[in-house]
């Protein structure tokens, strides 16, 4: 009996174990890297090693952007009931309207205005939109794995942000290159134990996150053009969740010769399949070559050259968004 007991207690040693390795996985790939040593490595990484950080002050929410995610995300009836709880919101973003009133108002069941009410709070950022109360909200920030704010309009601390790159690519021979910063092997070499195997799970998905870059992405961008990969496409190539190609990509920069770029811009959502920054530079180009197009003539266009089927209203909604990017820069 003591042998059977003895080994019950490893087995949960084994288990809390594995659950611990798992949670130092999920909140490592995510960590600029000065803040992944300081939280998980005891080594002194020298100064120059670590990222250089810029100050950049916490951003209001976009609501165009909001309303472009529920048009990509619900279908056309969803996307009606979703906008009626947007209006429906109080100044903190959770939502003090009427359930049944939505009900009666869209002609739908009780049933399907809470489920589009959960698919809003759950998928269209800054999540927690929506939520009943700050009970709901925090267990949303919670299943999320975010971090924590006080209630849904609250801007998040963008206040620092990686510049120095992750890694770097450059054209030797007429060949794509690829080079990690030396910080990660230095950690590597450096720690033991389980942040070790944290390290280097880290620095491996970084590789190949880096290696599907130049696959997919590098060739356009030597000649000016960019392109994109959706989250299911990287989750695909690399065996791995969608959250963790979106956590990995985080915080991430890199150097494609000389020029520095975000990891995560290359890492876009999908809409019906198609990633949203290609979908944009699809339009863009439209545009240039036409700029006069009307909103269905851009969707005619989209469905010939690329047999994309997209309505009027997600082209107007894109178009705008182009706009306000061209009048930023």
């Amino acid at each position: 009996m003591n042998n059977s007991g003895s080994q019950k207690q490893v087995q949960r040693i084994t288990v809390k174990r594995r659950q611990l390795l798992r949670t130092y996985m999920s909140e490592g790939l995510a960590l600029p890297f000065a803040d992944f040593v300081t939280k998980y490595s005891s080594v002194s990484v020298p100064d120059e090693l670590l990222e250089d950080r810029i100050s950049s002050q916490p951003q209001d929410i976009d609501w165009e952007l909001v309303e472009l995610q529920i048009d990509m995300i619900f279908e056309e009836e969803e996307a009606q009931i979703a906008y009626g709880i947007l209006k429906s919101l109080d100044y903190r973003g959770y939502f003090s309207g009427d359930i049944r009133g939505l009900s009666s108002q869209y002609n739908v069941s009780l049933s399907k205005v809470e489920e589009v009410r959960k698919k809003l709070i759950t998928q269209v950022e800054p999540y927690g939109l929506g939520s009943l109360g700050e009970d709901e909200f925090s267990e949303i920030i919670r299943q999320l794995k975010l971090d924590r704010r006080e209630h849904p309009i609250e801007s998040q601390d963008n206040s620092l942000r990686q510049t120095e790159p992750d890694f770097y690519i450059s054209i030797e021979d007429g060949t794509f290159t690829l080079r990690l910063n030396d910080k990660y092997e230095y950690v590597i070499q450096n720690t033991t134990g389980i942040y070790k195997v944290v390290a280097e799970y880290r620095m491996d998905l970084i590789r190949r996150l880096a290696q599907l870059i130049i696959e997919n992405c590098a060739s356009e961008l030597a000649n000016g053009r960019m392109t994109f990969l959706t989250l299911d496409q990287a989750a695909h190539a690399l065996g791995v969740s969608k959250s963790t190609v979106s956590r990995l990509a985080k915080s991430k920069v890199f150097d494609f010769c000389g020029a520095l770029y975000d990891v995560s811009h290359f890492f876009t959502r999908s809409i019906k399949g198609i990633p949203q920054g290609e979908l944009l530079m699809e339009i863009a180009t439209i545009l240039k070559e036409n700029p006069t197009a009307t909103d269905e003539m851009i969707a005619q266009l989209l469905r010939i050259r690329k047999g994309w089927k997209f309505s009027r209203r997600t082209v107007n909604k894109y178009r705008n968004i182009l706009r306000e990017y061209e009048t930023k820069t």
